[in-house]
């Protein structure tokens, strides 16, 4: 549930009682003080990283700005900077590639993944070629049914339509696809992330962090998602990375490729706080940072440790060459969101995995 705003959804009749939530891209016209300047307001255009105590607008520049209540004149919420479907599919095939499963392929423009069976992103087809569409979707199915596998793609906003899902050249009864949690892409420029990391936390007295080629099991047992599971059983999935084949006949295709690391920082001789990294490149040849699995201990919360992890491995993504990163988050996650808006992350779209019962 959406935590309240304090009435600032009234600040303007535009938002039409819409809750201003963390995260939302927001201009916020604001009174100036005597001698600020020669006019009464200024704009403040950016996205909402805090609401308590008070309205925290982060600006594209990555300068927060702090907005007490009683200077706001209006608040609008605006949508989101316009997106191209060809830097969707860009970001999803990056995304896909960095967490492909220990089995896949490319059927009918999608992204046929396997072999993950604990994570949301697990055993799902992801559209990454201009052609995939929930109207030509036979093959995909026959390709998770011989590994005895239900139908599960990812809907990815103005990609495809799962709600116009064919089978058998008829359309699938509704009744059948079962939708999970919307999951939001957020995208920052690797540096502009690195600026505020390092502006919080000054290199000479930031906790130091290591990054490993694989995952050790004090590491699998914090992340929540494979905590108590065998980490044999979970690790050849966190270990795989895919790349596009970049000549021949299979120019386009995945691949072997791709590089993960797994960042852990310690505390007393305990671990603290984990993260993946993986930076892989879409069919637009660009190099991104996807960041998952970001997790801190119970008694190290609150103290900034998640941002700390992130950036040691955006810190290492540029030295390969990923100017951006980027990372998904929960929409109802307000907590993760407001996280992930304090680093500059933006949305840039939206997406859910539905599955065919």
């Amino acid at each position: 549930m959406a935590e309240p705003d304090r009435g600032l959804s009234k600040r303007s009749r535009w938002n039409a009682g819409r809750q201003v939530a963390v995260g939302d891209r927001v201009v916020v016209r604001r009174h100036l003080e005597a001698g600020q300047t020669s006019h009464l307001y200024t704009d403040v255009i950016g996205h909402v990283v805090e609401l308590e105590p008070e309205l925290v607008v982060s600006r594209e520049s990555g300068e927060q700005v702090r907005i007490p209540d009683a200077t706001i004149a209006v608040l609008k919420v605006i949508p989101p900077r316009p997106v191209r479907a060809r830097d969707i599919r860009a970001h999803e095939y990056a995304g896909a590639l960095a967490w492909p499963g220990t089995e896949y392929s490319l059927v009918d423009g999608w992204f046929c993944r396997a072999g993950d069976d604990w994570s949301y992103r697990g055993n799902s087809a992801v559209p990454v070629l201009p052609w995939a569409s929930c109207a030509e979707l036979d093959g995909v199915r026959d390709w998770y049914a011989a590994r005895g596998l239900p139908l599960r793609l990812v809907d990815v906003d103005r990609l495809v339509r799962s709600d116009q899902m064919m089978l058998n050249g008829a359309h699938v009864d509704p009744g059948r696809i079962r939708a999970d949690r919307e999951l939001l892409l957020c995208t920052v420029d690797s540096h502009d992330l690195l600026e505020v990391v390092d502006a919080a936390f000054p290199a000479d007295s930031r906790p130091a962090v290591t990054l490993a080629e694989r995952p050790d099991d004090d590491w699998l047992a914090l992340y929540h998602a494979t905590a108590g599971l065998d980490p044999e059983r979970v690790r050849p999935a966190m270990l795989a990375t895919a790349g596009l084949v970049s000549t021949g006949p299979d120019a386009g295709e995945p691949g072997p490729g791709g590089h993960a690391v797994f960042a852990r920082l310690e505390e007393g001789g305990e671990l603290a706080a984990i993260a993946r990294g993986a930076v892989t490149a879409g069919p637009d040849g660009a190099a991104r940072i996807a960041v998952s699995c970001v997790e801190t201990a119970d008694g190290h919360r609150r103290r900034g440790l998640a941002e700390v992890v992130t950036g040691s491995l955006v810190d290492w993504g540029v030295s390969l060459g990923a100017q951006e990163c980027h990372l998904h988050v929960f929409a109802n996650n307000s907590a993760g969101r407001g996280l992930w808006a304090k680093l500059g992350l933006e949305p840039h779209h939206s997406l859910r995995h539905v599955v065919v019962d």
